[in-house]
C-alpha cells in the first residue's frame, strides 16, 4: 500500500510604461496531504535549442541612467523554463505561462535582501486552474500550473493563448519582507483583479496600483512542439524552448520629463521586438537593457547566473517528516497499521521521496 503526500507552496508581454500623476505616485490507498514548501540542491536541465538558435545561459543583469532617474533589469531564462517543462511534464501553454510567471518574479525579486521573497499566484476560472511563482533575491525560483495538459487554439494574435488558460479572478502577490530589528521576515499579501491573464500586464498593474511603481514589465516565451517525442503522461505533447527571457524598467521619484521621453521612444522601437524573439537573436540580458535606456548612458552592474529550479528547490526528507509529524495521530496509525509506504513527490521539481512504516516508527513515535 501506498500513501501519498504532495509537496506544495504555501500560498506574452507588457510594453508601455504604467504611470501615476507625481502626486499620487507615493499506487493503491492514496493519501493527499499539504503543505508548505518554502525556498537548495543540484540538478541540471538544459534548454533544448534548435539548430542555427543563439544559446542562451540563464542570467540576471540590472542598470540604471546616467542620471539615476530610470532603472532597469533582464533576465534570460530559458534553461529554467525548459528544465520547469520537462520535470513537470507541461504541454506549451503551461510551459509558456509558468515561463512568464518565473521570469516576471525573478526580474521583480532581483535586488531584494536575504530572506525576502516575491510570490504571485493567478487564482483564475481557466484551465490551467491556476499559476504560482516565487523568486528571492538570489535569483532562486520555483513554481507550478494547477493543470500541466491544456490546450486552446491560439489567440487573435495568433499567438499561446496564456490569457485564455488563466482567466479571469484574482492575483495574489505575497512579499516577505526584513525589518530592521526582526530576525523572520514580515509577510505582506496584496489581491487584485487578474485584468488580462497575459501575465506581466497583470503583475505590472499590480506594482502600479498597489506599490506605486511606475514602469514597464515583459517576459516571454518561444517553444516549438517536438514531433519526434512520444506523448508526456498527461497525454499532450512535449514542447522545445527555444527562448525566454523578460525584462523590467521603472521609473525613479523625480525622473526627468527628457529622459521618461526618451525611455517612451525606446519602447516604441522594441514594441515589435519580444524578449524571447531578442534571446533567439542573441541579444541576452545586456542587449535588452541597451535597447531599453538607449540614449541615457547606462550604467551596468555585474552580470548574474540564475540557479536551476532543482537547485532553488528546498525539498528533503525532513520536510516530509515534518508533515508527518503533523497528522493527526490515529491516520499515522493508520498507515503504519496498514503497512503503508509513505511517498511525497515535490510539485515544482518531481522528487519523489519515500518513507516506510519501520521508519516511520523510528523517526517518529517516541
Amino acid at each position: 500500500m501506498v500513501s501519498m503526500i504532495l509537496l506544495t507552496a504555501a500560498a506574452g508581454a507588457s510594453g508601455a510604461i504604467m504611470r501615476v500623476p507625481r502626486s499620487a505616485a507615493t499506487m493503491a490507498s492514496t493519501r493527499m496531504v499539504r503543505t508548505s514548501v518554502a525556498m537548495a540542491r543540484n540538478r541540471s536541465g538544459g534548454a533544448q535549442l534548435c539548430a542555427n538558435e543563439a544559446p542562451a545561459n540563464d542570467h540576471a543583469l540590472s542598470a540604471i541612467s546616467a542620471d539615476g532617474s530610470i532603472s532597469a533589469k533582464a533576465v534570460v531564462t530559458t534553461e529554467l523554463v525548459a528544465e520547469a517543462a520537462r520535470l513537470q511534464g507541461l504541454g506549451g501553454l503551461a510551459t509558456a505561462a509558468l515561463g512568464r510567471a518565473l521570469t516576471c518574479s525573478l526580474l521583480v525579486a532581483e535586488g531584494l535582501k536575504d530572506g525576502e521573497t516575491f510570490q504571485v499566484k493567478f487564482d483564475g476560472d481557466g484551465p490551467l486552474r491556476g499559476v504560482l511563482a516565487v523568486a528571492n533575491g538570489m535569483l532562486e525560483s520555483r513554481g507550478y500550473v494547477g493543470n500541466p495538459a491544456v490546450t486552446l487554439p491560439p489567440n487573435a494574435k495568433g499567438k499561446i493563448d496564456v490569457g485564455g488558460g488563466v482567466g479571469r479572478g484574482t492575483l495574489q502577490v505575497v512579499r516577505t519582507k526584513m525589518i530592521p530589528g526582526v530576525e523572520t521576515p514580515a509577510q505582506y499579501s496584496s489581491i487584485t483583479d487578474i485584468r488580462s491573464g497575459e501575465i506581466p500586464e497583470d503583475i505590472n498593474y499590480y506594482l502600479l496600483e498597489s506599490e506605486q511603481r511606475q514602469g514597464a514589465l515583459a517576459a516571454g516565451v518561444f517553444v516549438k512542439g517536438d514531433d519526434t517525442a512520444a506523448p508526456l503522461p498527461s497525454g499532450v505533447m512535449p514542447v522545445q524552448v527555444v527562448a525566454s527571457g523578460g525584462w523590467y524598467v521603472q521609473l525613479l521619484p523625480f525622473a526627468a520629463e527628457e529622459a521618461i521621453g526618451q525611455l517612451e521612444a525606446n519602447l516604441a522601437e522594441m514594441q515589435s521586438s519580444s524578449p524571447s524573439s531578442m534571446v533567439r537573436q542573441g541579444l541576452g540580458a545586456r542587449g535588452m537593457l541597451e535597447g531599453l535606456l538607449k540614449g541615457l548612458d547606462p550604467q551596468f552592474t555585474e552580470e548574474r547566473g540564475i540557479p536551476s529550479l532543482a537547485d532553488s528547490c528546498p525539498c528533503s526528507e525532513e520536510r516530509l517528516l515534518r508533515t508527518l509529524r503533523l497528522l493527526p495521530r490515529p491516520e499515522l496509525d493508520d498507515i503504519v497499521e496498514k503497512n503503508e509506504v509513505v511517498e511525497a513527490k515535490c510539485e515544482f521539481c518531481a522528487t519523489l521521496y519515500r518513507m516506510t512504516p519501520d521508519e516511520i516508527r523510528k523517526e517518529i513515535y517516541p
